[in-house]
């Protein structure tokens, strides 16, 4: 028997079942979004977590190099923040300096305030506004110097040293130039004392700074005792413990040279090493290789204190020229101890006060 149909029986409405397509758009549009700031997010937090595990690594390769032992959990995070504060600001100086290569060295866990005590407050640099200067250039008519020369290469200088927490940078150039100066014209290269003019130099204020034709007055007055007989300690004692009966190291005069670049290669390259001072930026306790050229801006407004150092050759890499530089902060800094300097545009100052060590 036939079913009889309903006819006034309506069909399901297929609407009652499916969200509407403009409500379903704004829904599809909701999720969409959602899942792309998730995305987002868990990108960003991986490269954070990525971020955070190599300075993790970096420190803990830091540590064992340099044979870091902390008094304590806190001086552990507070010297792991220093780290990673002080790689991200050299990482940024790469960026914006190609061919200058920045590093880790012992100095990457040490706050600011304590990278200033290897430095001179420029409030203590002394001054001495009537000092006489040899302008010009040594080079007798006709002469010309060479092209480039590394005091290194001909063995006139002493291994790098460390000054340690001392501001007495002005001792070590000023020892440097005088070393390498002994040996140049005596055939005799030894290392001399410069804890004997932190201690003894009443001109010069120790590991708060000197001044450089000072320094070399005292030389030529009383002579250098060798670093084996007065030994460096990175402070200054009391008392002035010379040995009376030690055979001493004399300059028989010095000079202030020129703020010509072009005259002092002519010295250089003809007589010898000589002392220079530079205002300091942080960007250069990180250097490890590349010419170091930092602008005119930031050495007078990002200065942290005056250094002073030693040039002990020069040279060029295609258009750029560059003075070889020996500092005091040890090995591990820069090229063994050793950096290059932007010639020709007086980097930091660097030719504004350049003293020469004279022997006969």
């Amino acid at each position: 028997m036939p079913v009889e149909t309903d006819l006034t029986q309506k069909k399901p409405n297929k609407a009652r079942f499916f969200i509407p397509c403009a409500e379903y758009a704004v829904i599809l549009a909701v999720f969409l979004i959602f899942v792309l700031f998730s995305s987002c997010a868990l990108r960003e937090m991986g490269k954070r977590k990525t971020a955070t595990q190599r300075y993790e690594v970096l420190f803990d390769e830091f540590l064992y190099k340099f044979n870091r032992l902390y008094s304590s959990q806190e001086e552990y995070k507070y010297r792991y923040h220093i780290f990673v504060h002080n790689v991200r600001e050299f990482e940024e100086e790469e960026r914006k300096h190609p061919g200058l290569d920045f590093d880790i060295n012992e100095f990457t866990d040490w706050s600011e305030e304590e990278l200033r005590k290897m430095i001179v407050d420029k409030k203590n640099v002394k001054e001495e506004k009537n000092a006489v200067r040899f302008e010009g250039s040594v080079l007798s008519s006709g002469i010309k110097r060479p092209a480039s020369i590394d005091w290194r290469d001909q063995g006139k200088l002493t291994p790098i040293k460390n000054q340690g927490q001392c501001g007495s940078c002005w001792a070590f150039a000023t020892v440097a130039a005088i070393e390498a100066q002994h040996a140049i014209k005596k055939g005799i290269l030894v290392s001399l004392s410069e804890q004997e003019m932190v201690d003894c130099d009443g001109r010069n204020n120790g590991c708060s700074g000197g001044y450089r034709p000072y320094a070399m007055r005292f030389v030529k007055e009383n002579g250098l005792e060798t670093e084996k007989s007065y030994p460096y300690s990175a402070l200054k004692h009391d008392q002035c413990m010379l040995h009376q009966n030690d055979t001493k190291v004399y300059i028989d005069d010095y000079r202030m040279l020129s703020t010509s670049e072009e005259d002092i290669a002519d010295w250089v390259g003809t007589k010898g090493p000589v002392t220079f001072g530079m205002n300091v930026v942080k960007a250069m306790y990180s250097y490890r290789s590349g010419i170091f050229n930092p602008s005119a801006e930031d050495c007078a407004e990002k200065s942290m204190g005056a250094h002073a150092l030693t040039i002990v050759g020069y040279g060029g890499e295609g258009t750029s020229a560059y003075w070889i530089v020996k500092n005091s902060w040890g090995t591990s800094w820069g090229s063994d101890g050793y950096f290059r300097l932007a010639r020709g545009v007086n980097s930091c100052g660097l030719a504004n006060t350049v003293v020469a060590p004279i022997i006969n």
